[in-house]
């Protein structure tokens, strides 16, 4: 769905190299997955939500535009309002038919 949009994703995880490679092996990702993020550079520099303990960061999302500006950040503690592919999708296309396109 996110592919025939060209949308690209990727993931960061701030556990070790063989979890996140379990974890992306079982639920069948097939987008990059990044591992071994601090935590505490990650919350800095994102704003993301810190679980106090065990210590890991809380779902946290961003859509780019294609110069990498982010458009859309959503930060969520729970399991509602997190970023689901349906919603990004018809995000992009909007955005997509209501941004004038860049003049050079």
């Amino acid at each position: 769905m996110l592919a025939d949009n060209h949308i690209r994703v990727v993931a960061l995880s701030v556990d070790d190299k063989e979890t996140t490679a379990a974890l992306a092996e079982k639920l069948k990702l097939t987008f990059p997955v990044g591992y071994g993020a601090d935590v505490a550079a990650v919350a800095a520099l994102t704003g993301a939500f810190v679980n106090p303990g065990p210590v890991y960061l809380q779902s946290t999302g961003f859509v780019l535009d294609p110069a990498g500006k982010v458009v859309v950040s959503v930060y969520s503690s729970g399991a509602i309002g997190r970023l689901v592919p349906d919603d990004v999708v018809g995000l992009v296309r909007y955005l997509r038919e209501h941004t004038p396109a860049a003049t050079a």
